[in-house]
């Protein structure tokens, strides 16, 4: 069972992004071409919700240590082959700050664009790993 409510989630994601009045656009470059993408479509667990999720998730784990316990599946039917079930940590409000944030890490005037989640996620993730790097002891220092 989701502790965080996935469908809550969903439509507020859909509110936000259709009062934001940008499009939500992704570039599908093996076809080579742009896609506008509806709020409702963007909002979905089996649209973009989960890729804005993941990038929210990053963005949480980067400031407290902690992610959100996304329950992500294959899903051949959904927008980009995953479906999001279930969120099983964080509370709807952490979950929709850090997601909002990811958001507009990612925003243009003009637009949302999705594939621009991959790199908030990986920078992210990067300086998440460098802070987990013990500190190597310097030469000649006393034990």
């Amino acid at each position: 069972m989701s502790k965080v409510d996935v469908i809550a989630v969903g439509r507020t994601m859909e509110a936000l992004l259709a009062q934001e009045g940008r499009s939500v656009v992704y570039v599908d470059r093996t076809a080579g071409e742009t896609l506008t993408i509806t709020p409702a479509s963007a909002a979905s667990p089996a649209g973009l919700l989960p890729a804005f999720l993941v990038a929210g998730e990053a963005v949480w784990r980067e400031a407290t240590g902690n992610g959100f316990a996304l329950d992500i599946i294959r899903d051949p039917t959904a927008l980009l082959g995953y479906r999001l079930n279930g969120i099983g940590a964080g509370t709807f409000t952490t979950v929709m700050l850090a997601t909002m944030e990811a958001a507009a890490q990612v925003a243009s005037p003009e637009a949302f664009l999705v594939n621009d989640l991959t790199a908030v996620w990986s920078a992210a993730s990067e300086r998440v790993e460098s802070m987990a790097v013990p500190a190597r002891k310097s030469a000649g220092a006393a034990p």
